[in-house]
């Protein structure tokens, strides 16, 4: 098949040259792809497609609805990429040999064998190999493009890794691999795109989106280092619309709600014919819409089992979720406070964190009091963490945050220093395992009458000796969770953290109907948080302070 710019005039040719210079005109222009129907046609960016580009960060995570592309434009742009620049390695991992192979034949030797005859003579190649299970292209002026399941050695310049949620939950070995040594090879400069449809919450994927989210949330400034978190929902591709019946769309209770709360959730406006749409396909899918066409980030990943917070509630809690005011690295025994403009902490899997920092929304205001919610671990790292949680008095509102790992007596005086920022707060830490050790440094280093005093609520015998600290078991779980509830439901939640909401939405029942946090997740933020709301309704109200009668100044009243 002939290209569209190998019959032309001198003149027009000039003038195509002249725009090689330009890569988005080259993504628009020079690339054959093959259609669904296997047809050959021209690559064309579309919206989302232009505005990752647009958005684009050195290193890009994206978390995207079905059927919008991603996967091809990402592999033509490295293409290009190779093309046009010399000495780069450019690689795209696919989830599986098959698949190695069916991207290699689609998106790199399909494009590259229908450019301009006068263009392809440009690019010679030093060596070539393609099969079922991938291929490279080798070109002599040092770049090259390879399509494989992993890349065990060398550094590359240009990644894509495709599909990494279903890599993630197939192939876990796999999914190590590249973790341990593709992303381990990523420099500074580097530019990588690992986008997937969800696969559910737990593996790699879903924790290097969570962080991502988390840190692009924070609005602190990036690094070079730092994965910067693309959602593309369902409802930013203008082909997912349908034809609204003359009657209006018909939906259910339950769907308008739902759109209510993706429209607060995302500050967005869905129509009437995107709500057709989705309505229609709703009813094709199943229980599998939500993955596959998801309307906000958390919604993306399937959760196992029964939520214990209603979804719509918790997708509207989503959207009051905002940027710290200002983010400290906060030294524990000495309270000292830096603010910190750039994440510089590394994470378990090497991924920079906001872990160990303290957020902050709201300075403390002299005439409030706060409560405050301490969940305890052992505070080794790959093991639970520890999470603080400061709220307002009166209006129950989250004014900072922190969660990490730190030895238990370290996290008692941090707490200490935070408390006592904010005017001396009415602290609840929890009182189970590593909590005693915490609770006995405490009371040392702070006034026992600011640290919450719990009778034991589930002994038989009436000696109901008071106890310092918030006891968690079966019984008392309900306690905070139904106090929790109503607050979801009248959009009164307070929640400013995603971390919170995003472990509120993997809060589930159990076989034995316990109430945890979904296998390889964690609850530890969603549990502070919780016992924060419940000392500020068991906080002792503190008499304010009466304002000293100043001495009459007026000469008659002497």
């Amino acid at each position: 098949m002939a290209h569209k710019f190998d019959n032309v005039t001198g003149e027009q040719l000039r003038e195509i040259k002249e725009k090689l210079s330009d890569k988005w005109w080259r993504l628009d222009n020079l690339y054959m792809i093959e259609n669904e129907r296997g047809e050959l046609v021209r690559f064309r960016l579309r919206p989302a497609q232009k505005l990752l580009f647009q958005m684009m960060w050195y290193l890009n995570i994206i978390l995207k609805a079905r059927q919008l592309g991603f996967s091809t434009a990402i592999d033509i742009y490295l293409l290009d990429e190779a093309l046009f620049n010399n000495n780069l390695k450019c690689g795209i991992i696919a989830q599986d040999r098959q698949a190695a192979g069916e991207i290699f034949r689609t998106k790199i030797e399909i494009p590259f064998d229908n450019l301009p005859a006068w263009l392809k003579t440009r690019f010679k190649i030093k060596s070539r190999q393609s099969g079922t299970t991938g291929g490279y292209i080798l070109f002599e002026h040092g770049s090259s493009i390879q399509v494989a399941t992993s890349f065990r050695s060398g550094t590359v310049q240009r990644l894509h890794i495709s599909e990494h949620g279903k890599i993630c939950a197939k192939y876990p070995e796999k999914a190590k691999e590249v973790r341990t040594g593709t992303l381990n090879a990523i420099h500074p400069g580097c530019i990588a795109f690992i986008e997937s449809t969800a696969e559910g919450v737990g593996g790699d994927f879903y924790s290097m989106t969570m962080k991502s989210l988390e840190a692009t949330q924070s609005g602190r400034e990036l690094s070079q280092l730092d994965w910067l978190f693309h959602f593309f929902a369902w409802w930013q591709d203008p082909k997912y619309r349908a034809p609204v019946p003359a009657s209006g769309v018909v939906m259910s209770k339950t769907q308008r709600e739902y759109f209510d709360a993706v429209e607060n959730a995302m500050n967005c406006t869905i129509d009437d014919e995107q709500r057709q749409w989705y309505v229609l396909k709703e009813a094709e899918q199943g229980a599998e819409m939500k993955q596959e066409f998801p309307s906000t980030p958390l919604e993306a990943f399937l959760v196992s089992g029964r939520r214990v917070f209603d979804a719509t509630h918790v997708m509207s809690a989503e959207g009051d979720c905002e940027a710290p005011l200002v983010v400290y690295d906060m030294e524990p025994m000495t309270g000292k406070r830096t603010k910190s403009d750039k994440p510089t902490r590394l994470d378990e899997q090497g991924q920079l964190s906001l872990m160990n920092m303290l957020l902050v929304w709201e300075f403390p205001d002299e005439d409030e009091d706060y409560a405050i919610g301490v969940d305890i671990a052992e505070g080794l790292e790959h093991g639970d963490r520890s999470s603080i949680d400061v709220i307002r008095q009166s209006t129950g509102e989250q004014v900072a945050h922190w969660y990490g790992y730190v030895d238990v007596e370290l996290l008692a005086y941090l707490v200490k220093h935070i408390a006592i920022w904010f005017n001396k707060a009415f602290v609840g830490p929890e009182r189970n395992n590593h909590g005693h050790a915490f609770i006995l440094k405490l009371k040392d280093i702070y006034p026992a009458s600011r640290i919450y005093a719990e009778q034991y609520i589930d002994r038989e015998d009436e000696d109901e000796t008071l106890k310092l600290g918030w006891l968690t078991t079966k019984h008392s779980k309900p306690i905070l969770t139904e106090g929790m509830k109503p607050l979801l439901a009248n959009g009164l939640s307070g929640i400013r953290w995603i971390g919170t909401i995003s472990e509120m939405n993997t809060y589930v029942y159990d076989k034995r109907g316990s109430m945890n946090a979904q296998e390889s997740c964690f609850d530890d933020q969603l549990m502070s948080y919780m016992i924060a709301q419940e000392m500020r309704v068991r906080m002792p109200v503190r008499p304010k302070k009466k304002d000293t009668p100043r001495e009459p100044t007026h000469w008659m009243t002497k």
